[in-house]
Formats: C-alpha cells, sequence, structure tokens
C-alpha cells in the first residue's frame, strides 16, 4: 500500500490506543458509544487493545514498555505497537503516545487548548524553509471506541528520511567536559542504534573550549550555516519559547545542523520579551559568527520581511486556516475541554494577528541582529 495509506493508517492506530488507556485508568472522562463525537475535517484515527494490554500500558513504570494493538482507517485493518510517550506525559490524564508500525514511529500528541495548532505550524514553516521536519496532522483519536479527543499525529524523524546521526540533547549554560557531565547522561542518540557519541562530543568540546577565532574557523568548517540560518529565522520569527534545555535536534552528516522539535510554545506576546539570537549557549555562540548573523539576517528577511519571491508568510497563513479548521470541531468535541471552547476561538484570532502584516513582522528591525 502507498505510504501515505500507511501513514493514515499508522494515526488511527494510535488514536485507538490513548483512549483504551485513559478509560482504563478511570481518568476517561470522553464520549460513550451512544454520543457521536463531531471531528469535523479531522482525520479519524481508531486504535483497538486488549484490557489486559491496556491495563500493562498504563501500569507499567518503564517507558520502553509497548503494547500491541490494531489500527483501523477506513477499510484499511492492520497492527501497531503502542506505548505512553516519555515520563512527562504519564503525570496528565491526557496522554501522549508513540506508535510504531512497520518500525516508522509517529507521535500522538496530545493537543491543548490549541489543538497543537502551533507545533503544526511551526513544523509547516521549517518545511518552507526547507528543513526536512516533521510531517503533521490534527486527528479525532479514538481507542476501543471511546473519543479521546483532539491530538496531533507528528511522523517522528527517522533513518529513511534523515542521513547523518541524530542526537536530543539536554542543554545548559555550563561545561559538560571539565564538570564532568558526559554526553551519554545528558544526551539521547536517537541513531544510528549505537553508543557512538564521538561527532557530539566534538561539537560540545569545541563550543566550551575554543576561543572566539578558533571557534568561528570550527564552525565555518563544520557547521551547515545555511541550514542553521533556516532554523533559527523559523525559530525566532514564530517566537519559540522553551528551547534554553531542550526541545531541538542536533543532526550531524559531515556537517552539524539542527532540527526542530516539540515548538507547541511559540507564537508569543508580547514581541517585545522574544530576545532573538537564541536562547542557549550553543546557538548564542553561533550567531555570533559573522558569517552565521550574516546568514541568519538574510534568512530572516528572505523567508518573512521582505515580501519577495520567498516569503512563506502568504503560504503559511492559508494553511494555519485549514489546520485551525481542522482542528475546530475537534476541540469543541473533545472531553477535556468542551466547556473551554472560547479559549480555542482566543488562540485562533492569535494565531491570525501573528502572521498578519501588522503582526510579527511590524516589530522586526533591518538588520534584524546587530
Amino acid at each position: 500500500m502507498g505510504d501515505q495509506l500507511l501513514f493514515k493508517i499508522l494515526k488511527n492506530a494510535a488514536v485507538i490506543t490513548l483512549i483504551m488507556t485513559l478509560f482504563s485508568c478511570g481518568e476517561f472522562t470522553g464520549w460513550k458509544d451512544d454520543d457521536s463525537p463531531d471531528i469535523g475535517s479531522a482525520t479519524e484515527v481508531k486504535l483497538h487493545l486488549s484490557e489486559s494490554d491496556l491495563y500493562k500500558l498504563y501500569e507499567t513504570v518503564s517507558i520502553d514498555e509497548s503494547v500491541p494493538c490494531s489500527v483501523s482507517i477506513g477499510s484499511w485493518y492492520g497492527y501497531g505497537n503502542l506505548k505512553v510517550r516519555g515520563y512527562t506525559s504519564r503525570m496528565h490524564a491526557k496522554k501522549s503516545f508513540m506508535l510504531k508500525v512497520d518500525d516508522r514511529k509517529y507521535v500522538l500528541e496530545r493537543g491543548h487548548l490549541s489543538g497543537g495548532i502551533g507545533n503544526r505550524i511551526a513544523m509547516r514553516a521549517y518545511q518552507m524553509a526547507g528543513l526536512p521536519a516533521c510531517d503533521t496532522e490534527t486527528i479525532g483519536l479514538f481507542l476501543n471506541d471511546e473519543y479521546l479527543g483532539c491530538y496531533n499525529l507528528i511522523t517522528y524523524y527517522d533513518e529513511d528520511t534523515l542521513d547523518g546521526e541524530l542526537y536530543k540533547i539536554f542543554f545548559d549554560d555550563y561545561d559538560h567536559m571539565e564538570n564532568n557531565h558526559p554526553l551519554s547522561s545528558l544526551s539521547e542518540k536517537k541513531f544510528p542504534d549505537d553508543n557512538d557519541m564521538s561527532n557530539l562530543e566534538h561539537l560540545i568540546a569545541a563550543l566550551t573550549t575554543k576561543n572566539d577565532r578558533d571557534w568561528n574557523d570550527f564552525v565555518n568548517k563544520n557547521v551547515d550555516i545555511e541550514k542553521f540560518a533556516a532554523y533559527l529565522a523559523v525559530h525566532d520569527f514564530l517566537m519559540v519559547e522553551d528551547t534554553f534545555s531542550t526541545n531541538y535536534y542536533i543532526c550531524y552528516d559531515g556537517k552539524y545542523y539542527f532540527l526542530p522539535w516539540d515548538n507547541e510554545q511559540c507564537l508569543g506576546s508580547p514581541f517585545s520579551e522574544y530576545d532573538l539570537g537564541g536562547d542557549n549557549q550553543l546557538v548564542r555562540r553561533l550567531v555570533a559568527v559573522p558569517q552565521v548573523k550574516d546568514a541568519y539576517n538574510q534568512k530572516m528577511k528572505e523567508l518573512f520581511l521582505d515580501g519577495g519571491e520567498g516569503c512563506i508568510l502568504p503560504e503559511l497563513r492559508t494553511e494555519a486556516e485549514k489546520m485551525l479548521a481542522d482542528a475546530s470541531e475537534t476541540v469543541r468535541s473533545d472531553p477535556n475541554y468542551k466547556d473551554e471552547f472560547n479559549d480555542f476561538i482566543a488562540y485562533a484570532n492569535t494565531v491570525r494577528y501573528f502572521l498578519s502584516a501588522k503582526g510579527r513582522c511590524s516589530v522586526l528591525s533591518d538588520p534584524v541582529l546587530k
């Protein structure tokens, strides 16, 4: 079957598992069999798993424990494996999940009152800027025929779509090497599946030991400046707020560049409180390199400010409207938020203003970084 159909199938499976999990834990407050939640234009995803596997999914203390589930979408029917995603998700009544089908991973991210639109807009903007960011889609998730609510289906990074190595890094503003904090305890190598952290160690060692001149030489030789500039221009235009320590990836394929993750905390206000140029030590030193700063300013103007052929704002506005439409009824019917739909409407208006000519563009200067 085609990749698109398989992608949809995987999404459906994740939804079903989520619903079953909440129901078994006494946390589920969703729709019953005699209800028919209206999810509008969102994709309907259905998962099914046994009662014993549902119990196992919620009761295990291991974040790696997965259970089998069936996945259905339209006339297609298949199987996958489901797990609760990470430690943080376990603290919420509405869980996030990881679904794996035919060795492909999908994240079922719980939609907040924003319906996950912030993250969807961010990922699409990164893609428009030329980065291999994740595909996303708004779904209405059903688990064992119970409605779990509005979710964001995210196609996870993997070796089929990215070359080289991928790291999820926990980064802080101190010298990892001198303080004897091994990178293996602070970071995770997503792929390849080995314990070789040498390329990441090489980057952090250069960051924390080289003087400005040697650092500039290192960056010009070893960093994909165009990709990094595209990443940071989107990041800063959308005002992504929570990447100081986590929520970004470092990819190495002969050169280093960044990839986004979990940019739900974006499109912030007021604009004056956001500092351009990064919110962690690595990014701040990168934008201090003249060639990086020049590339960043050029990308920011090309993508958002100049209004020329490379400007992505008109298309991003159009796609944001569709995303809001996809999420609207799904959020309205979400058992977690059904009495607070006005908050979603307010958020939608914030998105529209942010992406308008009078919004974010109106406060950016030329050059963006001096």
